[in-house]
């Protein structure tokens, strides 16, 4: 797929063809745009032009092909300050443009833009204070690098699972962790978010400082302004943990929501925590689990896995980042395909719900390849009750809400209608079985970063956090800067 083939974005123009006459150029004004900002900058930032096409390319390029566009320019910004600079000149002229971080959102036009699009992964800083109390880490990285700047010192930060997700979506979205049981969602732990405002004003919101700002930023994802940095509090950690991947046949699929379904019920250890996927494929559906413990021993409660047969096992004993690392994100080669993410929560899991999820996975494995399928897993999340850990939060989850994250992936573009009906098809079978069962209620929100697009503010946030959302959105952007990258509207 050639993705960078037209001519006049390298000019800094849009080509225009018309039936059956010769091609004109219309001028793109974003052009000006970029290069307003290009002067204005520091030596710490730069702007790229789609001409310099290897680094254009990297600074743009989405975990998902569906989530790119071709923007008119990249801005690479490495300061608070030249951020402000940005984003002045975009408001006041009107201009789109898109915040980056990890480039792992799934739907398009949150992350990606034809306009400017601003990337923060040069504020990547892991700053641990000086009596290791708390960490400062720049929205620009991912947390799996986080992890690994991190090692050695015997503290942690509650971040992400897997390799890929950026520090900056993964946090303002809520943030589900292996450490959720023990101390809530990311955003949970945070202390202090700096950021620059739509209109350019560097600040920072915390308890006592901006407070209604700082329950936005915690789920409320990319309305309120730029977050470059946030503090973290840390918790003491374990040189080793226990942990990994194991791979399942589809012969030993029932036999794995069965010990998930046994997990859920008998688990109280909070340090002990798995991912079961169950997958669709061209050969049927198969099954992987993630297990985790926050400690160098394996728990007797994964004994629940042991007499399951497995295709591969890589559990063991290891360093925590290593460990994040070694972990699937999620995607099948070829790397740069379509995707989606899609989500409900639930209040419990029930068999009767978990075989529903294999129903779905084994009807879609009957059309898998028909559809260009390369991925079609259901992630079920048997969390401990972690709601005692909840903050005052844009994203509710006090009531400790469990989230079920549906992942397809598809190569062709031709069957993208197909696959964004079918999860949403998916998801509306699976929580009516919820309903049956008793464990679904609309006061148990969808999980923002799992949330495809289209879904309704107020199934995120609720009613009422809804409201003081968009309070808090007149108040901190009246112009409404931030509509113009993208992201759910509030």
């Amino acid at each position: 797929m050639t993705r960078f083939s037209t001519s006049g974005l390298l000019l800094g123009a849009i080509p225009l063809v018309l039936r059956g006459v010769e091609a004109t150029v219309v001028p793109n004004p974003v052009v000006t745009i970029c290069r307003q900002i290009r002067d204005q900058i520091s030596s710490v930032s730069d702007v790229i032009f789609p001409v310099q096409a290897l680094s254009f390319i990297s600074g743009t390029d989405h975990w998902f092909d569906t989530s790119n566009e071709v923007p008119t320019c990249l801005l690479q910004v490495g300061s608070p300050a030249d951020l402000s600079t940005a984003l002045q000149i975009v408001g006041s002229t009107r201009t789109p443009f898109a915040i980056m971080s990890g480039g792992h959102a799934s739907n398009p036009g949150f992350s990606s833009t034809t306009g400017v699009h601003i990337s923060i992964k040069r504020m990547d800083q892991v700053v641990l204070s000086q009596d290791k109390s708390t960490v400062e880490i720049g929205f620009g990285g991912t947390w799996a690098d986080a992890f690994v700047a991190l090692e050695g010192t015997g503290y942690n930060a509650v971040g992400g699972r897997v390799p890929g997700p950026g520090v900056g979506g993964f946090t303002l979205g809520g943030g589900f962790s292996w450490k959720t049981n023990q101390f809530g969602l990311t955003c949970d732990t945070v202390k202090r978010y700096n950021l620059v405002l739509p209109n350019g004003t560097i600040t920072y919101a915390s308890q006592t400082n901006n407070p209604d700002l700082f329950f936005a930023l915690k789920g409320g994802m990319n309305r309120y302004g730029v977050v470059t940095s946030a503090v973290f509090a840390t918790h003491v950690q374990p040189p080793k943990v226990w942990g990994g991947l194991r791979i399942y046949p589809g012969s030993s699929v029932n036999a794995v929501l069965a010990a998930t379904a046994q997990f859920y019920a008998q688990n109280t250890d909070p340090k002990a925590v798995i991912i079961s996927t169950i997958e669709a494929g061209a050969t049927g559906t198969t099954a992987l689990v993630l297990f985790f413990y926050d400690g160098p021993e394996k728990p007797a409660i994964f004994n629940l896995f042991d007499n399951v047969t497995s295709l591969l096992s890589l559990t063991q004993q290891q360093n925590f980042s290593a460990l994040v690392k070694s972990f699937p994100a999620g995607l099948s080669e070829p790397r740069n395909v379509r995707g989606a993410f899609h989500t409900f929560s639930t209040s419990s899991l029930t068999p009767r719900f978990l075989a529903a999820i294999k129903n779905e996975t084994d009807s879609i494995s009957q059309v898998f390849s028909l559809h260009g399928g390369t991925e079609a897993g259901y992630d079920i999340e048997p969390f401990v009750p972690f709601g005692q850990y909840a903050t005052d939060s844009a994203y509710p989850h006090a009531n400790s809400p469990l989230p079920l994250n549906l992942y397809f992936a598809w190569a062709p573009s031709s069957q993208d209608e197909w696959w964004y009906a079918r999860i949403r098809q998916s998801v509306a079978t699976l929580k009516q079985v919820a309903i049956e069962e008793g464990i679904y209620s609309s006061s148990l929100a969808s999980y923002p970063n799992y949330a495809i697009t289209g879904t309704p503010v107020n199934e995120m946030y609720g009613s009422a956090n809804a409201a003081r959302l968009r309070q808090i959105r007149d108040q901190v952007d009246p112009t409404r800067i931030m509509d113009l990258a993208g992201g759910f509207p509030i």
